[in-house]
């Protein structure tokens, strides 16, 4: 079993040493890998903006660094673990170039195979629930097994740092198990309504947004397989539904 972690502090002490006692509690329970990646130590430029991603697609991207070093690196792992320290009520600038230069796979997921745990270490319990959305959002498909939160402020009394620790154990361990478990990918309700929607809207867009357009002219569903009546039915409830607001201007 490969985890890999993702870590966007420069720093190798909070978040750092989070997961490091998650690594050690897994190895504790099951024979797993860790790598780390730290997002200072590899070559990721900062996002121009410019939306060739989501439009023209990502082999477009202007920027030639190791962004397909990481997509790859995600690809051959079991499990990831995104990590931010939480400044300013949300994940530090690091961390929010590495999700403006992926946001296509907000249009256009692929993780459907990983699974996810997000952490973020915070010297305030403010501003974590909206820095742990934000990363959720880089799954991309993928499941998010877990979200740990963990306090570390400098003026935490003994008490106060035992019941993070104590925290981070349950989540630790709550994580390990889970991976243990044989994952198969099976469509969710929001994938389906998902992929309709992104179906309908695309359907006509080939001249302004030419990759989501080739991406869900082609496609059945996000992954090749056998789908069931019922989520048949339900893809092409919503794709009508979507295609009607769509020719009524509402949406």
């Amino acid at each position: 079993m490969k985890i890999l972690a993702i870590i966007s502090s420069p720093r190798r002490k909070n978040t750092y040493n989070a997961i490091k006692e998650i690594e050690r509690i897994h190895k504790q329970h099951y024979d797993c890998e860790y790598e780390y990646l730290f997002l200072n130590k590899i070559n990721l430029e900062g996002c121009r903006g410019c939306h060739i991603c989501l439009t023209k697609g990502e082999e477009f991207c202007p920027l030639k660094d190791d962004h397909d070093v990481i997509v790859n690196k995600i690809e051959s792992a079991d499990g990831v673990i995104l990590a931010s320290p939480n400044h300013t009520m949300n994940v530090n600038w690091r961390m929010k170039n590495y999700i403006d230069r992926y946001s296509y796979l907000m249009h256009r997921p692929r993780y459907f195979h990983q699974r996810f745990l997000i952490l973020i270490t915070s010297g305030s319990y403010r501003g974590i629930k909206q820095a742990s959305n934000a990363l959720s959002l880089m799954a991309s498909g993928g499941k998010v097994i877990g979200r740990i939160g963990i306090m570390n402020s400098p003026g935490m009394n003994d008490k106060k740092r035992e019941k993070q620790s104590k925290k981070l154990e349950k989540e630790a361990t709550k994580f390990a198990n889970k991976m243990k478990k044989p994952f198969n990918y099976k469509p969710s309700f929001g994938h389906l309504v998902w992929f309709s929607a992104f179906k309908a809207v695309y359907k006509g867009e080939a001249d302004e947004s030419l990759a989501d357009y080739r991406y869900y002219s082609k496609k059945k569903f996000f992954v090749d397989m056998k789908l069931s009546f019922g989520q048949k039915f339900t893809l092409k409830l919503f794709n009508g539904l979507f295609g009607f607001l769509i020719r009524i201007g509402m949406v």
